[in-house]
């Protein structure tokens, strides 16, 4: 929370350095509809992925809480993919301004937490496949899995809100 406390308070007090305005007048920011938008229903899809397979695994269907799994893991991917493709569109780079620093770290992290969930679920994943010791009366595991990526989306989509549609 430190790093959005950071983007709130630059933007609130937007020194005269950089011209008195959030985001400054040098930096060419992206707008939300773009890729920022994509990645946005890509998280809140892996989200509905997720507690799919979560239903699926209470329900008795390891076959289904597989193939759910695989489409998160799928869509987390994508969304690190499309992640770092913007990171290569961007006009600015983490050094070009206070903005610049606050949208590379904060949504580097969460990059950094995606990537974390997304090995989480991977394991999950491995443990219905191969070891099949998940079962619907014993998954604590995999609800731990489901929780964090839910953490991990909601901290996405308050982003989202902050850095790409109220930050442009």
């Amino acid at each position: 929370m430190h790093f959005f406390g950071l983007f709130f308070h630059s933007s609130f007090n937007a020194d005269t350095g950089i011209g008195g305005t959030w985001p400054p007048f040098e930096v060419a920011i992206i707008g939300p509809w773009g890729l920022p938008f994509v990645n946005s229903l890509i998280l809140v899809t892996s989200g509905a992925a997720v507690t799919a397979a979560h239903h699926f695994l209470i329900n008795g269907n390891r076959q289904h809480t597989a193939d759910f799994l695989a489409l998160t893991i799928s869509l987390a991917i994508g969304f690190l993919y499309y992640q770092s493709s913007e990171y290569r569109l961007l006009p600015f780079n983490i050094s070009d301004s206070i903005y610049a620093a606050c949208f590379y770290i904060t949504t580097g992290f969460h990059g950094f937490h995606v990537f974390i969930g997304t090995c989480f679920l991977a394991v999950m994943l491995y443990r219905i496949e191969k070891e099949k010791n998940l079962t619907r009366a014993h998954h604590i595991g995999l609800e731990s899995a489901i929780l964090y990526w839910h953490f991990v989306d909601v901290v996405w989509l308050f982003l989202f809100i902050a850095i790409y549609w109220w930050g442009s």
